[in-house]
């Protein structure tokens, strides 16, 4: 209680004392990461003999903390007034600055340090501006194309950063005397003539505190239309899952009159055209590959592939028709289908060397591996070598080393493993083994052996 009045006498002595508040600097411009920790930097009037420090924030009323030097070297006492920012704030260095951890959108803004001195009635203020940003993600590049007024193919590249809060610029590379820049640098129009030959661009998004750049975007040589693509084609990236469903996103440009969108991929796919009320209805597609296997979602000119079967795969592109004014946009995608991985099988082989060393070769494979499978082992060690792959490790195992080793398989809709022991593997006899989770039939096949001798 006696601790609380001795706060509040010295934080009404500041506010409404007779003393003279002097500002000793402009605004320090402090920048920080979200989540991160950011230090308000302050330093003490030389010669001067500092009593108390106030911590005050704008969006709070009275001060967040109050730091007390004592006299005659004693130890400072610390005090945190504002449950906002409790155990998140300290005081570090000799200035007695403050820094504050695990940063929030709510942190940003104005805050003043005001420094009360012993013999004097002048407090000290330092000023500070807080900006708060965060770690940006891969942007993601749309593309676009309309054959323009000239015959030539005008390509068009929008940039997205997904930053939920503050300034964000964009740049692209390369950029020559053909491409345009707008918006804010989101933008890159890009004119090509009979002849010229594909490009690549990547868009880079910044913040004070980061940067990330996009994949490379290939821009074809020329307005290709709606008719068959090549494989090379890449645009946006859909991921979907063999025997379920991926949908296409597709956005036309608001306001516009869309007379049709033809969808293809080795061939044609689908035609939509607008139905009553504007609803997109699909007119053509129904025979085929895709033989219902197509729909529409509730709103817009995508386009849905439901059961999903693994030579979907591949580059599909968007043709949008505009009726007024009569253009046409094309929007480009690359559809990936994965199936699900089973259990990985263990295929292991030993030798035992005459300095009692057990050397171990383990092979993962999988029956249906499919693409973008990557392979890994766990636990890895000095005495282990991963080769072809990731798909073989290599053991020179000693007792008293890991017992098991896992073998774990990904792609870009699942995760499975499998493991197998080493002990077994590296005793008194070579044997080599087709490992799955079947241990029972290891042992038959080693009872067997011992019958044979």
């Amino acid at each position: 209680m006696g601790r609380s009045l001795l706060w509040f006498s010295l934080l009404l002595g500041l506010l409404t004392g007779p003393g003279v508040s002097r500002v000793d600097s402009a605004p320090v411009v402090v920048t920080g990461t979200l989540g991160g920790s950011v230090t308000l930097p302050l330093t003490l009037p030389v010669g001067q003999q500092v009593e108390s420090i106030f911590w005050m924030c704008r969006s709070v009323p009275g001060a967040i903390a109050t730091v007390t030097l004592e006299e005659a070297g004693g130890p400072d006492i610390f005090y945190q007034a504002e449950t906002r920012y409790w155990d998140r704030l300290s005081v570090v260095g000799p200035g007695r600055s403050l820094q504050i951890s695990h940063l929030s959108w709510e942190d940003a803004g104005p805050y003043r340090a005001h420094i009360n001195l012993r013999n004097s009635h002048i407090t000290h203020t330092w000023e500070y501006s807080l900006n708060v940003y965060e770690q940006l993600a891969r942007p993601r590049v749309t593309m676009s194309s309309r054959i323009s007024g000239n015959g030539h193919c005008l390509v068009i590249l929008t940039c997205v950063a997904e930053s939920r809060r503050g300034t964000v610029t964009y740049s692209w590379t390369p950029l020559g005397p053909r491409t345009v820049v707008s918006h804010g640098g989101s933008v890159l129009s890009v004119s090509l003539r009979p002849g010229d030959g594909a490009l690549n661009f990547t868009c880079v998004v910044k913040n004070p505190v980061s940067n990330s750049s996009s994949l490379p975007v290939l821009v074809p040589p020329s307005c290709t239309g709606p008719g068959i693509l090549g494989e090379d084609t890449m645009g946006e990236i859909v991921i979907g899952t063999l025997g379920k469903s991926a949908t296409l996103p597709l956005e036309v440009p608001v306001g516009q009159e869309v007379e049709k969108v033809t969808w293809s991929s080795r061939g044609l796919v689908a035609i939509l055209q607008p139905g009553r009320a504007g609803k997109p209805i699909l007119v053509d597609g129904t025979q085929g590959p895709y033989s219902r296997r197509l729909s529409v979602p509730q709103h817009g000119y995508s386009l849905q592939i439901s059961p999903l079967r693994l030579q979907d795969s591949g580059p599909f592109r968007a043709w949008i028709t505009l009726h007024n004014p009569p253009i046409n946009i094309t929007k480009d995608f690359t559809l990936r289908v994965y199936e699900q991985l089973q259990e990985p099988s263990i295929t292991a082989s030993s030798q035992i060397m005459e300095d009692g060393t057990c050397l171990v070769t383990l092979a993962c494979s999988l029956d249906q591996a499919g693409e973008d499978v990557q392979y890994s082992w766990d636990p890895l060690g000095r005495r282990t070598v991963v080769s072809h792959g990731g798909r073989t490790l290599n053991i020179s195992w000693r007792s008293g080393v890991s017992d098991s080793y896992r073998c774990t398989v990904e792609n870009p809709i699942s995760q499975s493993s499998g493991s197998i022991p080493i002990r077994p593997l590296c005793s008194a006899s070579y044997l080599s083994c087709s490992w799955r989770k079947e241990f029972l039939l290891f042992l038959v096949l080693g009872a067997l052996q011992i019958e044979q001798i």
